[in-house]
């Protein structure tokens, strides 16, 4: 067993993100940790500290050379020899897959999907409208983000491939606070070796004219370069299935947390049916008082001291992004999911991540969850709960929810 890189501190709390009381209460424990006047933990269990206190995050993202991506954002050390990409990369590195990451996630290239994603929420729609009740997790918010990233690689997939990848997802994401993780043997048909036969094939297609350089996110990673250089197979291959990872269950999550974020606020969401261009600020602050990410792990590379903390060299740090986005300092009333809130001051949020790390895919999330918004107010009249709600513990990284009933008028 290695040696203990931490140690409790004294006037500074003790958390567990593993168990239960920290899956079911962790916006009291977030309040606790900013009212004491000592927004920082520790885990005996995890063996790290973290930061709550949205400065100190921030100032933190804002120096990756004493704050390195390179050991991973999970808190078990990353692989030196496992290629790892943008949240996992420091510069020069990042900056060059920032630049063609940023060519290949274009504006354009996002909007492009609005049109499928539309057809894809009316098509779920019309399979349920007629019963007045659904379990709108199960539904929507678990398919379409996959239907988008599959749709990205051009490539269909089917109600089984939806079902075996949000299994993997949970079984892998979910071991990413465990100090000692247990991978789960993998029964997905999908998954090693889909990714990779689809790269070989969509590069013989491309070589034979059959497609265009532009035709999906495979073609463009493969044909766009930054200064001559373009990205290997193998990091095409990490870029997949961290977005598969990363992409599609935090945009879950932030659909099912922003619909019953309003179902249990009925004022401000008569405030959004009276004025739907209130929901992109909607949006933004269910991210701020939801954030579906607890949030992820630098590792110092020096020692440092922060507030009470004093860091050894190479200890796993948790940047607590949903601490931060209830730092009574910069939100004032944090915990009040409140649409008279100044949309400048709640893009402050740091669910997206912060600093040259932040997520390059935040502004397709916030399409997806424009639309489903739209299409569920539009499609379904009366909107209501219709009965409990379940959460969902397995993940102990994210805040979420499993299972959300609704209800509507026929």
């Amino acid at each position: 067993m290695s040696e203990q890189k931490t140690c409790p501190v004294d006037g500074v709390m003790e958390i567990d993100p593993n168990s239960e009381e920290f899956g079911l209460g962790f916006k009291e424990i977030y309040s606790q940790l900013h009212a004491s006047g000592c927004p920082y933990a520790h885990s005996s269990a995890g063996d790290f500290y973290a930061l709550a206190k949205h400065e100190d995050i921030t100032k933190a993202c804002l120096k990756p050379k004493v704050w390195t991506s390179t050991k991973g954002p999970a808190l078990q050390y990353q692989d030196p020899d496992q290629p790892g990409v943008l949240v996992s990369v420091d510069p020069p590195e990042h900056t060059f897959e920032a630049k063609l990451v940023g060519k290949t996630f274009s504006k354009a290239y996002f909007e492009s999907f609005i049109p499928g994603i539309k057809a894809f929420l009316n098509e779920r729609i019309d399979s349920f409208i007629e019963k007045g009740h659904c379990d709108i997790h199960k539904e929507i918010s678990e398919p379409l983000p996959l239907w988008v990233i599959f749709s990205m690689f051009g490539k269909s997939i089917d109600e089984e491939g939806i079902k075996a990848y949000r299994e993997g997802f949970v079984g892998s994401i979910g071991q990413m606070l465990n100090p000692n993780p247990v991978r789960p043997t993998s029964e997905n048909p999908y998954a090693d070796s889909f990714l990779y036969d689809h790269l070989q094939d969509t590069k013989k297609k491309l070589a034979a004219g059959k497609i265009d350089a532009g035709d999906n996110l495979l073609t463009r990673f493969i044909t766009n370069e930054v200064d001559g250089v373009r990205l290997s197979d193998e990091k095409i291959m990490a870029f997949c299935g961290f977005l598969l990872a990363a992409g599609s269950g935090t945009t879950t999550i932030l659909l099912s947390n922003l619909l019953y974020r309003l179902l249990i606020s009925p004022e401000q969401f008569q405030k959004v049916k009276d004025d739907p261009e209130l929901i992109p600020l909607a949006i933004e602050e269910c991210l701020r008082v939801d954030s579906p990410l607890h949030g992820l792990f630098r590792t110092n590379t020096e020692q440092v001291e922060v507030g009470p903390l004093n860091i050894e060299p190479d200890t796993k740090v948790l940047m607590m992004w949903g601490a931060g986005n209830h730092d009574p300092d910069v939100f004032p009333n944090p915990t009040e999911f409140d649409l008279d809130r100044d949309m400048s001051e709640v893009r402050k949020h740091l669910s997206f991540g912060f600093g040259i790390h932040i997520c390059r895919g935040a502004p397709l999330s916030r399409i997806e969850a424009r639309l489903f918004l739209e299409t569920v107010m539009e499609r379904l009249p009366n909107l209501r709960l219709d009965g409990e709600i379940e959460r969902d513990t397995r993940i102990p990284i994210f805040q979420g929810i499993r299972k959300l009933p609704i209800a509507w008028d026929t």
